[in-house]
């Protein structure tokens, strides 16, 4: 049975809304990168985006509603960058090993991304957000993160809450490296490739002892 044109029509409305969302949150994302989030403004975004306030504010309410969906978009990229999307990933400590890896040798590519959730986190962390946030968006943010952390899928092992802290200690030290740039780290003469190498391997060590100490209560 074909659809009915009322019923294609809806659908090519909701396909123009999903493009022009999708519009105004690239160009946002653009302009919170290189102006920085603290300093971008509505009408920046607009002016960006080729649409008048009014249409923008159709879109998004407010500012922090157009901040938090560019966070759950940046830990989506690095979901799946890194290789996290899977529902059937093995929740231990191995994949978690294999993920800080790819975290960190993906870093040139995902150095945006890194960038974007320090300043998110620098700006809102401590400070609650200036205006309502949707229960689904706070939802889908939440739930995005547990897919990066595999707290989900790791939260019956013993080792769940060394994984979200590792994990989380990752983008941490990653967020920093690439809000700070290699000019203003406290020693220049250790290249970017050194940091994350150190970083890497303090990783592996840790969890190779954690899988250790396992080995040895099991036995």
């Amino acid at each position: 049975m074909q659809p009915s044109q009322s019923a294609l029509n809806r659908q090519q409305r909701k396909h123009q809304v999903d493009e022009q969302r999708n519009a105004i949150l690239a160009a946002a994302e653009k302009l919170f990168l290189e102006k920085g989030l603290d300093k971008t403004q509505m009408v920046d975004i607009a002016a960006a985006a080729g649409i008048s306030k009014v249409t923008l504010y159709r879109y998004f309410p407010h500012i922090d509603a157009i901040a938090v969906e560019v966070q759950i978009r940046m830990l989506e990229r690095i979901v799946s960058t890194v290789g996290l999307e899977a529902e059937d990933l093995d929740p231990s400590l191995e994949t978690v090993k294999a993920a800080v890896q790819q975290m960190v040798r993906s870093f040139d590519r995902l150095r945006d991304a890194y960038r974007y959730i320090g300043m998110f986190d620098s700006l809102y962390l401590d400070h609650p957000f200036d205006a309502e946030i949707p229960q689904r968006t706070k939802d889908r943010l939440r739930a995005r993160w547990k897919g990066l952390a595999l707290v989900e899928r790791s939260k019956s092992l013993p080792e769940s809450g060394r994984a979200e802290v590792i994990l989380s200690a990752t983008i941490w030290f990653l967020e920093k490296i690439a809000l700070r740039g290699e000019l203003t780290w406290s020693d220049v003469t250790i290249p970017l490739e050194a940091h994350l190498g150190i970083f890497e391997e303090m990783i592996a060590v840790y969890i190779e002892h954690c899988l250790h100490e396992n080995e040895s209560r099991d036995q």
